[in-house]
């Protein structure tokens, strides 16, 4: 016969255990929050659920199957099933933490889909832990025995592990954020260029592609070893040389033709790829 649910609230302790199992998919066991003495130690037994706690302030040692994690502020870290677990509070500045315990079929999926594993049992939220505090006091506050509140403990463990899941899905979309290989977007970026080059700037580039300026600057380095904006002097000043070979356009109408106003600007880069002035490179060729 399973233990009744049990509900403490002391000074700097705050918990409710033997939570009754609600369903197979996901359910909570158990949780908590503590504000841990000066060198606080908590030694497992090896676990059988999944325990997930979130650091608010101070500093704390986690010990997992001979790995150990220094853990601060704002650490999430997981204790894993079937670990041999040790950790402790910091002698200065003692962690608080808050935690939850749950199970069920979806425990590990869901984990892993927020960055969490025996693996990897420390991530750093981007968002502030005080962030989840909220949700895990609604499931303290709900510890009256009741039907309704079975479900709302329910919901708010669903609550807890979506937001985790979403913040870290954030993460993996800014680190991951392009869909295709870096050599569809250079040649995406180049046919822009060759229909566009005219009265374009870099940063229109990469919003046609639909990247950021500085993961095109990136790419474009590494397959052509030159920049964006190099790429696209270069070749308009290509099509400047095409037209003083093959047209009577004056100095002028060409520079405003590939997108220079100043046809003093132009023929200053010009000059300093060609090594010659636009007039003496067409004389030249003629």
């Amino acid at each position: 016969m399973s233990k009744p649910t049990s509900y403490r609230n002391v000074a700097g302790f705050r918990c409710l255990l033997n939570i009754e199992k609600q369903t197979s998919d996901l359910y909570l066991v158990h949780c908590g929050q503590q504000q841990c003495t000066p060198g606080y130690t908590y030694n497992h037994k090896i676990p059988n659920e999944y325990h997930l706690h979130f650091v608010l302030n101070g500093k704390g040692t986690l010990k997992v199957s001979q790995r150990i994690y220094h853990i601060k502020k704002d650490d999430i870290f997981l204790i894993p099933k079937d670990a041999h677990i040790h950790y402790y509070a910091d002698m200065e500045n003692p962690w608080e933490y808050m935690w939850i315990t749950f199970d069920g079929e979806k425990s590990v999926p869901y984990l892993q889909h927020a960055g969490l594993s025996e693996d990897n049992p420390v991530i750093q939220s981007t968002i502030p832990n005080n962030a989840y505090q909220p949700m895990i006091q609604k499931i303290l506050d709900a510890n009256e025995l009741t039907f309704a509140n079975e479900i709302k403990r329910v919901g708010y463990l669903y609550e807890i592990l979506s937001t985790l899941i979403e913040v870290q899905s954030s993460i993996k979309a800014k680190q991951n954020k392009y869909d295709y290989p870096s050599n569809t977007y250079v040649d995406y970026a180049i046919q822009f260029v060759k229909h566009n080059y005219n009265h374009i700037r870099v940063q229109d580039i990469a919003e046609y592609i639909g990247i950021n300026r500085s993961y095109l600057t990136s790419i474009f380095k590494k397959q052509l070893g030159i920049s964006p904006q190099e790429y696209l002097v270069s070749f308009r000043l290509k099509k400047s040389a095409e037209l003083l070979i093959n047209t009577n356009l004056s100095i002028s109408e060409i520079s405003n033709s590939i997108g220079y106003e100043n046809p003093l600007t132009f023929s200053k880069i010009f000059k300093q790829t060609y090594g010659m002035c636009p007039k003496i490179y067409r004389e030249n060729n003629l």
